[in-house]
C-alpha cells in the first residue's frame, strides 16, 4: 500500500489535528483552510508546528470555500477528483463544521470504489483516543506527544527571550529550604502565614523594612521555625525583645509576602515534570493580534495544558485574577486546558464558585500543601479536582 496522505481541516483547536499526525508520524499532510481560519492563520500555525515535529513530512495548504453547502460540496468534489484520485487517504474528521466534514466524507467515499483507498479517523480529545471508523472500527489510546513549545505554537504564541524564568529558577534553588517549609507546612502555619504575608507586603510597599508584631511565635512552633529558617537564609533579622522583624531588603519582603508561591511551583514542577514540559514567568505574544501576556506558570502533560496564576496580596484582587486566568486558559490552552489559581491568602467561596465556571481550580493558604498531590493527579490525567 502507498504511503498514506493525511487530510485535515485547520481549526481553532489544532491540537486535535497535530496530536494524531505526530503520533502516526505522518509523511504527507494536506491542510484545508477556510477563509475564517486563513484570517486567524490557523493552517500556518499548524504547518509550522508540524514542520518542527516532523521535519521530513511534506505539507500543502489548500483553500476551502465553506460559505454555503453548495460551495462546500463543490470544493470537496474538486479536491477529491483533481487531487486525491488514486491515493491512500486518511481523513482527520475532527476539525471543521459538521457540514464541511460530511461534504468531504461523501466525496472521499468514492475513492474506496476506485483506485484509491479511504480511512476515516476521529480524535476524541476528551477521552484521549484515536478512533478509526473503517469497515473494522478500532480504537487506540492517544499517546502523550505534545510538548510545551508545540502547545504554544499551535495556539499562535511565541515566547520572548527574557531572563526571568532563569532568575526565578536560580532564586528558587537558593531559597528552596524556606520555600518548601512554607508550602509543605502551610496547614500547620495557618494564620501566621497570612500575618507574615501582610507585614512583608507592607514593608515591600513602604520605606521602612522594620515591622512590629503583636507578639512573635514560640521558637519551637512551626511559625517560630519558619522565622528561624528565614533568618538563617539572610531574609530577615529577629528582635525578640521588641517583637520586631527587619526584612533584609525589598526583594526579601516581596518573597515572604507571597512571591515564594511562584518559587514553590517551580520546585514542585522540577520534581514532577521534564524541563520541556513547563516554564515559569514567561512572556508570550500572539503572532496575529500582537497581544502579550505574562504567565506565572504553564505546563503540558497528557497533551493538556495547565496554566497557573500565583497571587499573594489581598483577597479582593482574586476576582479579577481568576477572570484573567480563565481567559488565558481559553486563549493559550484551548478546550483541553485547566487553570490553577494559587494564593498565599484565603479565597472566598464566591470566588471559588466563579473559578469553577471558568475551568479554574483553586489552592489557597493551607491548601498549598496539596500542590504535589494536585500535580500528580493532573499529570496522571485524573479528573478529580480539589
Amino acid at each position: 500500500m502507498t504511503i498514506p496522505l493525511h487530510l485535515c481541516i485547520a481549526t481553532g483547536q489544532n491540537a486535535a489535528n497535530f496530536i494524531p499526525l505526530k503520533q502516526l508520524a505522518a509523511q504527507t499532510i494536506w491542510i484545508l483552510e477556510t477563509p475564517d481560519m486563513q484570517k486567524q492563520q490557523s493552517a500556518k500555525a499548524l504547518s509550522m508546528t508540524l514542520k518542527s515535529a516532523l521535519p521530513e513530512a511534506q505539507m500543502r495548504i489548500f483553500p476551502f470555500d465553506d460559505s454555503t453547502p453548495q460551495a462546500m460540496q463543490a470544493a470537496a468534489l474538486q479536491l477529491a477528483s483533481d487531487e486525491l484520485d488514486g491515493k491512500n487517504v486518511v481523513f482527520h474528521a475532527t476539525g471543521g463544521t459538521k457540514l464541511m466534514v460530511l461534504a468531504i466524507h461523501q466525496q472521499l467515499l468514492n475513492l474506496a470504489a476506485g483506485q484509491g483507498s479511504y480511512h476515516l479517523l476521529y480524535t476524541d480529545t476528551a477521552h484521549q483516543t484515536l478512533n478509526w471508523l473503517d469497515e473494522q472500527p478500532r480504537q487506540e489510546p492517544m499517546a502523550d506527544v505534545l510538548t510545551l513549545n508545540e502547545q504554544l505554537l499551535l495556539r499562535g504564541y511565541r515566547t520572548s527571550n527574557d531572563t526571568r524564568p532563569a532568575q526565578i529558577q536560580q532564586r528558587a534553588s537558593e531559597r528552596a529550604k524556606v520555600t518548601r517549609f512554607m508550602g509543605e507546612k502551610s496547614l500547620q502555619l495557618k494564620g501566621f502565614l497570612g500575618t507574615l504575608n501582610r507585614h512583608a507586603n507592607t514593608a515591600a510597599d513602604n520605606a521602612s523594612l522594620v515591622r512590629e508584631f503583636d507578639y512573635l511565635p514560640n521558637t519551637h512552633s512551626p511559625a517560630g521555625k519558619l522565622l528561624d529558617l528565614a533568618q538563617q537564609q539572610g531574609l530577615l533579622t529577629i528582635d525578640e525583645s521588641a517583637n520586631q522583624i527587619t526584612f533584609a531588603n525589598k526583594d526579601a519582603a516581596k518573597y515572604l509576602g507571597g512571591g515564594w508561591v511562584e518559587e514553590y511551583v517551580f520546585l514542585k514542577f522540577t520534581g514532577t515534570l521534564a524541563p520541556s514540559q513547563y516554564t515559569l514567568g514567561a512572556q508570550i505574544t500572539h503572532s496575529v493580534s500582537g497581544t502579550s501576556n505574562e504567565i506565572d506558570g504553564i505546563a503540558v502533560g497528557h497533551n493538556q495544558a495547565l496554566i497557573i496564576e500565583c497571587k499573594a496580596k489581598k483577597q479582593d484582587q482574586a476576582q479579577d485574577a481568576i477572570y484573567k486566568l480563565g481567559q488565558l486558559v481559553k486563549q493559550v490552552g484551548g478546550l483541553m486546558a485547566r487553570g490553577l489559581y494559587l494564593s498565599a491568602r484565603q479565597v472566598s467561596d464566591t470566588d471559588r464558585n466563579r473559578a469553577r465556571e471558568y475551568g479554574v481550580d483553586v489552592l489557597a493558604a493551607e491548601e498549598l500543601a496539596n500542590l504535589s498531590d494536585y500535580l500528580r493527579r493532573w499529570k496522571d490525567n485524573d479528573s478529580a479536582r480539589p
